[in-house]
């Protein structure tokens, strides 16, 4: 029996739970399972859109909800009723409801929502109606899911966590195509013209959540105090232009690098020295993963749960007016690749290697009660 999957997520283009999904559905054997996509029109082409096309599945892009409410709800209601699918997954946490409902009405056997958010600054009115939303989700669901303990307690609460009703799965990897490379480090930095320079970086959407304008103002600290760095930033957002222009307003052009968006990721992280994440929130980063079983270090914000703790290479440093102190972190830290190899080793045995976890997931699909 072939079982159908409609994964619910915002977009597939770079941001993590894309990618994620993109990896799983790469290792689970495809006679047993089918995913199909629903997402929304953030961007006309995301970088994965194509390589899951290539693998047989299809993509529904429906207009976000702000935009056109009527063309969101007709169109999910069309896709679920007629898609004869097993399995309907939203990575939308509270806002995952309107599949959730249509999943039930359609009778869709397997409903899961899926928390990736362990903390999110809003106000108490926003929260409360969060809350509404979830608890109208949880109603309509068969089966919770989180990224971890923290998002599964922010989102679906102290009790359901403790009776073990939510279901962890991890944001795993492809441990080996992450292990460092010192081959891949010296090619990466002299395509980009780097060689010899202490490279900090960040794989992460140019948005709000990522925090460009704290990273810039420590970053402008570090270049006042060393001439040898350069800070390569990976990824694209609707705050692009934007964060572009901040960069050039403080005069930072020359050594901030925008990369956009890369299908090499796993091999740009050689070229690190040092990988930053001052996020005002996050669920379970998945490039910290990845960053982990490359080796490099990390200085990643207080808001990201400390689950993402997997190997020693993690230090967590306050977003609150802390621009210097972040700057003398970067400032003194030196190359370090003597040991970056067997990280990837310590990720796997965490439980974060994709070959095994994807297998696992596929199980939990196929096992549908009627």
């Amino acid at each position: 029996m072939m079982v159908r999957v409609l994964q619910e997520l915002s977009a597939l283009d770079g941001g993590g739970v894309a990618k994620l999904l993109y990896d799983y559905y790469r290792n689970m054997d495809h006679t047993k399972i089918h995913f199909d996509f629903l997402i929304y029109d953030y961007y006309e082409n995301g970088m994965y859109e194509e390589p899951l096309k290539d693998l047989g599945c299809t993509i529904y892009k429906l207009p976000r909800i702000k935009k056109d409410k009527i063309g969101y709800l007709t169109g999910m209601k069309k896709i679920i009723k007629d898609g004869n699918y097993d399995v309907v997954h939203s990575h939308m946490g509270s806002r995952g409801l309107f599949v959730m409902y249509y999943g039930k009405k359609y009778k869709v056997p397997k409903r899961i929502v899926h928390s990736h958010i362990a903390y999110e600054p809003v106000s108490n009115a926003k929260r409360k109606v969060n809350a509404m939303l979830a608890s109208i989700a949880k109603h309509y669901a068969t089966d919770l899911f989180a990224c971890g303990k923290d998002a599964g307690i922010y989102m679906w609460g102290k009790k359901a966590s403790a009776e073990g009703k939510v279901h962890i799965m991890t944001n795993a990897v492809d441990t080996d195509s992450f292990q460092f490379s010192n081959a891949l480090r010296i090619q990466k930095q002299e395509e980009l013209q780097i060689t010899g320079k202490f490279v900090i970086g960040i794989v992460g959407r140019l948005s709000e959540q990522k925090n460009y304008p704290f990273l810039f103002s420590a970053y402008k600290k570090v270049t006042e105090q060393r001439d040898d760095t350069v800070l390569l930033i990976v990824g694209r957002g609707l705050e692009e232009d934007k964060i572009k222009k901040l960069a050039a307003d403080m005069n930072l052009g020359n050594s901030v690098r925008f990369l956009g968006i890369r299908s090499d990721v796993s091999e740009l992280l050689n070229a690190f020295d040092m990988f930053v994440l001052p996020s005002k929130y996050e669920g379970l980063p998945v490039v910290l993963i990845e960053a982990q079983a490359n080796g490099v270090q990390e200085l990643v914000s207080d808001r990201v749960t400390t689950e993402m703790d997997i190997t020693d290479l993690i230090k967590f440093l306050p977003i609150g007016n802390t621009e210097d102190q972040w700057a003398k972190e970067m400032c003194s830290a030196s190359i370090k690749t003597h040991e970056r190899e067997r990280y990837s080793n310590l990720v796997r045995q965490a439980g974060y290697d994709i070959k095994i976890e994807s297998k696992k997931m596929q199980n939990f699909y196929c096992n549908i009660e009627e």
